[in-house]
């Protein structure tokens, strides 16, 4: 008779404490497994959201002449600067850098203060098409700019100043179109004016000159690598880069992580308390059929190849119910709570990772219990005959 037959049979006539093992390290794996697809799939949304939003980086020329902010960095708010002002030129220089190639987009601006119906207005000066391709999360009322009249007002701009599309605004003596309203971003750019970069440059004298430039990195791991290069390329400008989602989102996901792998091996060691109680029982119970199996020949480590099988399959079984359970929570959460957006997919990693710790735990449980069995003395448990 083949040891896994043996086994097998064993487990069919001592189903219940056999299914014992299989709900204990179940209930393990289900855990891990779904605190690992929650986590792997906060990750993907964060990443996804963070892709539209772009890893944005500012560079800005040091000045300690400065007074008005644009995004959380302060910018001149007057035409002079303490240092070399950017120019066109420092963009054509960004686009040869060697990490070129990891920048998505890059936006050039020229911030300037205007009188716009009597309050003063912090109006941008930017290329459209640039700009666009950093702003993704950019929801217009209205059309795009297409010529270089043509303005788009922030929505607390445009309540601000009684603004509605097709109105016409004047400033620095020119006349603009408001072709579109940006619906609120809960950014500051929802207080300004977009215009043409070239239009903005002429009315304040500064053709060819800019107060910052943006650029967006096609991914966070891009973001160190292009700040170095930025600040090899621009030595005399100051180069921020804007990782505040990037690190939020570290703290985030490494805070669920630590505290559910922290939870899921306090339910493994559980399981694996559970395995190990329920085979040293079963070893209790079999004195009769092992000492039969070793008064007949079988020597002791063949007695504990039969144990090691069964806690084999039982893991495996376990392993792979585990991970049914703990993908089946997560995948049906977001039907369950709303809020909750999670994107689940299978995962053929984690779900050998899932039949693998089972059966690690499983063996490792049955250490002690194998051990007990193919010491047993034959004649002690062939006493009870």
């Amino acid at each position: 008779m083949y040891i896994h037959t043996i086994a097998l049979k064993n487990i069919i006539r001592r189903k219940s404490k056999m299914a014992l093992v299989v709900i204990g390290l179940a209930v393990g794996v289900a855990t891990l497994v779904a605190i690992i697809t929650a986590m792997l799939s906060f990750q993907a949304n964060i990443d996804k959201k963070l892709d539209t939003f772009g890893f944005n980086i500012v560079i800005y020329p040091s000045s300690s002449n400065l007074s008005l902010s644009y995004g959380g960095l302060t910018v001149s708010g007057v035409d002079t600067y303490g240092v070399r002002p950017l120019t066109v030129d420092d963009v054509k220089k960004i686009e040869r850098m060697p990490s070129a190639g990891k920048i998505a987009a890059v936006s050039p601006k020229l911030l300037q203060v205007a009188e716009i119906k009597g309050n003063r207005a912090l109006v941008v000066g930017t290329d459209f098409s640039r700009e666009l391709l950093i702003k993704k999360w950019w929801h217009i009322i209205g059309k795009s700019p297409a010529r270089s009249n043509e303005v788009v007002a922030g929505t607390d701009a445009a309540k601000n100043l009684g603004l509605k599309i097709g109105d016409n605004i004047k400033f620095s003596g020119r006349l603009f179109k408001v072709v579109a309203i940006l619906k609120g971003t809960g950014s500051q750019d929802d207080g300004l004016i977009f215009a043409d970069l070239k239009q903005v440059q002429d009315l304040s004298g500064q053709k060819g000159n800019l107060s910052l430039i943006e650029i967006s990195a096609k991914s966070s791991g891009d973001i160190d690598s292009v700040v170095a290069d930025l600040e090899k390329t621009l030595p005399e400008t100051s180069v921020s880069s804007i990782k505040q989602a990037v690190k939020y989102k570290e703290r985030a996901v490494g805070s669920v992580a630590r505290f559910g792998l922290a939870v899921s091996a306090i339910i493994i060691v559980i399981s694996g308390l559970v395995v190990f109680t329920t085979m040293t029982s079963s070893v209790s119970d079999r004195r009769r059929e092992i000492g039969i199996f070793r008064a007949i020949g079988y020597r002791q480590s063949t007695v504990a190849r039969v144990i090691f099988t069964e806690a084999l399959i039982l893991s495996a079984v376990g392993g792979i119910l585990g991970y049914i359970i703990g993908f089946a929570l997560i995948y049906v959460l977001p039907i369950l709570i709303k809020k909750v957006e999670l994107t689940v997919s299978i995962n053929f990693s984690v779900l050998a990772l899932s039949i693998g710790l089972a059966i690690v735990i499983g063996i490792i449980a049955s250490l002690i219990p194998a051990r007990r069995a193919a010491n047993m003395d034959p004649a002690d448990a062939l006493k009870a005959l």
